[in-house]
């Protein structure tokens, strides 16, 4: 007799059943779905946090930072969306609608970019 991939209950029925039920199948699934998805939700949240903090400057109407501003206010440089390139040819980092672009080595310049400027 086979036993239950999640609670190991015996099975009775079907030869290839894996399953007693809806809930263990779920609850098996959603185990496995949680150990592969915990890392893209971490990300998503270090993504989220990068925008809200150019938000916060943004909103204040701040557009030129050092990077030790940004990273004093949580800012992870290793982490961005995606990346476009400006009408002078300079490079953006954003992070959802917000991008960054540096004009030396510490200092850098924040933009607000509509979704309708992306490709």
């Amino acid at each position: 007799m086979n036993h239950c991939l999640d609670c190991g209950a015996k099975l009775s029925g079907r030869l290839d059943k894996k399953f007693c039920d809806d809930y263990c199948r779920g609850h098996y699934n959603n185990q496995l779905n949680r150990d592969k998805h915990s890392r893209l939700k971490e990300i998503n949240s270090i993504l989220k946090k990068n925008a809200s903090v150019l938000e916060k400057f943004a909103e204040k109407g701040i557009i030129t930072l050092s990077r030790q501003t940004l990273q004093a206010a949580g800012f992870d440089f290793n982490f961005f969306t995606h990346q476009l390139s400006g009408q002078q040819g300079e490079l953006y980092h954003c992070c959802y609608h917000y991008g960054y672009h540096f004009v030396s080595d510490d200092e850098l310049v924040l933009k607000f970019i509509p979704w309708t400027n992306v490709k």
